[in-house]
């Protein structure tokens, strides 16, 4: 088994090779929204439910372009 800390810079290497700046971007400014319109009372999970839906978003886009 892997550590925690393997699996999140192997994710991370993923995420930033992977996403374009632009979808990148679209990423950061939802996680921000979230946490601005929730008074900063969102949890870290929740975050990370949020960031999962939208990179899984992105990589069906992905997969449906030629």
């Amino acid at each position: 088994m892997i550590s925690e800390a393997v699996q999140r810079r192997v994710a991370s290497y993923y995420m930033e090779s992977k996403l374009t700046e632009e979808q990148l971007n679209e990423l950061e400014s939802a996680l921000v929204d979230a946490i601005w319109f929730s008074d900063e009372h969102i949890s870290e999970d929740e975050l990370v439910r949020i960031g999962v839906k939208l990179i899984n978003k992105f990589l069906e886009e992905d997969a449906e372009k030629p």
